[in-house]
């Protein structure tokens, strides 16, 4: 049996939304925030006929350390940008012991160039098709450099993470995670949703849900993060799948309680707020970003520039549920006024657990792109890291200096993370609740009240000691039903209060650059398709995917085709491509029939259940397909170029894999199940 081993590097990123001060309490087991939802993902998606371990880093320590770390025929990693640097280390570790090294998640997914040489196994989007397509290939001695998912999952298919290698240590963790949905329908510029899910949104089975929630109960688990980028991005489906939470944890003696993310205008359904509240949901995290109007419109977030901020949040907790709010320092139209009128708004609001950040532009969002073509882009290194400490920005600000962004995101957390506005704006949460959520009574965790006492006495100094005495003494005289959540609160505020770390970090990189002996660099690299090219292509994809749908017999695999058709004429165009014009548009359609032809050729079936009709033009996948293929034609030209390979278009996308239809991912159900 082949022993497969998928870790969960160490981020190199501390900030203000890991809490690692509560994290570290002395009476406390927990050492991470939240248990490890994709390599757990990636268990379940394998056979049982492999031996399958997860390994966390923030809890297990570095995998070096296993014991039997040599024994493995096959490493699997992944994480976001911020575990990168971690990931090369592991990487190479485990490749000098002759062991084959895979690597996904959104952080290879966002920039492959930059870690193709470095990994032995690329995947590329999701991985719920093209997980078990290698495991097929690997098994067969024939696997592929590159797995690339173009196409948004039907989340229909997915299988429930397996959790049987970490259950054991639950308790390190503060929180269960389920995901339920991937996507948001808001095109955020700052944010690289789009980019890796493609617009849109898609969510499982309310069953499929409700059984992940299960699991994860029956082995102890009490609290759940709903990891959705938008817990109400489909308003039916998440009030169907509340109905169900609240009639689950009525069965249950100890209720869990949930936590997710969702935009500002749920506030406009008071249904829904009803339904969080009496299903337990105990915090919502909503992208705030800024009180001011111009850098909401600037970063495309209408959803907020069209409500009233202050009074959509106060009605949110009104139902008992805490708003962690996102902010944001540094966009374009902000200055320096910024840092006050945040404070402003964020007391004025009652914001108890704001999570404030300067702006930063992640690698393949609008924001990025268009702070490349502006020279504003600081140049990074191939494992995600830019010129700067952990909590500065990769940009150049438009109206201040780098270190008055950041010296002004350094005063703005002090005030807001001190104990005396904390406590003005809990006060002002506890008092905007009147009604008790209809949840059924827990009884009362005396593990857990011990714990809150030792933090009250031996990890507060007397200062905020006599704080959080006063705001449990209102707590319990205003709403005292509310005592358990305002604890958890004041937890959280130790954690963002604490957080030395952080603030040495940025004040070390503000004295380096106003040292004068630091320069930063900053992205020279063109971007490599320009605007002109995009609005062209925009406007002829529909004329090729027609063509393409016409003609080809195997359509399955429409997008790798629609891919090596553009990549074929970007290339014999040139990098400078600019709009184009009706003649590119014919020899668009030529290369179009030509690798139409070739793979008419190759095909050795015709099946015609498989036949896609003309008129799914007009379906709202295909626009999806529009933007995913356009950014997976863009990722092959530059690894292309950081590879210094010749950029013609390999006549069988080679190294891509081309799913034949969905049997890997159902072989992995019969045999999970």
């Amino acid at each position: 049996m082949k022993r497969i081993l998928l870790v969960a590097p160490l981020p190199l990123r501390f900030d203000l939304t890991q809490d690692q001060a509560y994290l570290k309490l002395p009476f406390s087991k927990v050492s991470s925030f939240l248990m490890p939802l994709h390599i757990a993902t990636v268990a379940g998606l394998t056979p049982d006929d492999y031996h399958v371990d997860l390994w966390d880093e923030s809890v297990q320590g570095l995998v070096e350390t296993k014991p039997d770390a040599s024994s493995y025929d096959l490493v699997g990693i992944t994480g976001y940008t911020v575990h990168l640097p971690r990931a090369h280390e592991v990487a190479k570790y485990f490749r000098s012991l002759d062991i084959l090294v895979a690597i996904g998640g959104p952080g290879i997914s966002s920039a492959p160039q930059n870690h193709y040489d470095d990994f032995d196994i690329l995947f590329l989007g999701e991985a719920e098709l093209t997980w078990p397509q290698f495991l097929e290939d690997w098994e067969n001695g024939n696997y592929q450099k590159k797995y690339r998912q173009v196409k948004p999952l039907d989340l229909s298919l997915t299988t429930p993470p397996d959790w049987d290698s970490v259950a054991h240590l639950k308790d390190h963790y503060l929180v269960g995670a389920v995901q339920t949905s991937r996507g948001c329908p808001f095109d955020c510029e700052f944010c690289d949703v789009s980019y890796l899910f493609g617009l849109g949104y898609r969510h499982k089975p309310v069953e499929t849900v409700v059984e992940e929630v299960a699991n994860l109960q029956k082995i102890g688990v009490r609290r759940i993060v709903f990891c959705d980028d938008n817990f109400y991005g489909n308003r039916s489906f998440a009030k169907e799948l509340l109905k169900r939470l609240i009639e689950f944890n009525r069965t249950l003696e100890h209720p869990l309680a949930f936590a997710s993310e969702a935009t500002i205008n749920i506030a406009n359904s008071e249904d829904i707020l009803q339904l969080l509240a009496d299903a337990n949901f105990v915090e919502i995290f909503v992208g705030i970003e800024s009180p001011n109007k111009e850098s909401l419109k600037e970063t495309n977030k209408p959803q907020n520039f069209r409500s009233n901020l202050v009074q959509d949040i106060r009605k949110i907790q009104s139902y008992g549920m805490a708003v962690r709010g996102s902010l944001i320092v540094g966009f374009d139209q902000d200055e320096k006024d910024i840092f006050e009128e945040q404070f402003e708004f964020v007391q004025d609001a009652h914001l108890v657990v704001p999570s404030i950040r300067v702006l930063m532009a992640p690698p393949g969002t609008r924001l990025w792109q268009r702070m490349k073509d502006d020279g504003r882009l600081l140049k990074g290194n191939k494992e995600g890291r830019y010129y700067g400490n952990p909590g500065t920005t990769n940009l150049l600000p438009k109206n201040m200096t780098r270190t008055e962004l950041h010296a002004g995101y350094l005063e703005l957390i002090e005030k807001i993370y001190s104990w005396e506005n904390f406590a003005i704006r809990i006060k002002g949460f506890i008092s905007s609740v009147k009604n008790e959520p209809n949840v059924p009574k827990r009884k009362i965790e005396w593990d857990r009240l011990f714990q809150f006492y030792y933090f009250l006495l031996f990890s507060l100094d007397s200062k905020a000691r006599k704080v959080v005495w006063g705001i449990i003494w209102y707590a319990r005289k205003n709403a005292p039903f509310l005592m358990a959540r305002v604890m958890r609160i004041i937890m959280r505020q130790y954690g963002y209060s604490s957080r030395p770390k952080l603030r040495a970090s940025i004040q070390q990189q503000i004295d380096l650059e106003e040292s004068g002996d630091f320069v930063l660099e900053i992205e020279q690299e063109k971007t490599l398709l320009s605007r002109e090219f995009k609005e062209s292509y925009e406007e002829f994809f529909p004329t090729v995917y027609g063509s393409v749908v016409d003609s080809l017999i195997d359509k399955i695999d429409i997008e790798f085709i629609l891919m090596r058709i553009f990549k074929e004429f970007i290339v014999s165009k040139g990098e400078d491509i600019g709009a184009l014009s009706e003649q590119d548009k014919s020899q668009l359609l030529e290369i179009a029939e030509a690798v139409v032809t070739d793979s008419n050729l190759k095909s050795d079936r015709r099946d015609d259940s498989l036949v896609t009709e003309a008129a799914e033009i007009e379906d709202p996948r295909y626009l999806r397909m529009f933007e995913q293929v356009l950014k997976a034609v863009e990722q092959e030209l530059r690894i292309d170029k950081t590879r210094n390979k010749d950029d013609s278009m390999p006549v069988d996308i080679a190294e891509v894999y081309i799913p034949v239809v969905d049997v890997g991912i159902h072989s992995a159900i019969e045999a999970k199940h």
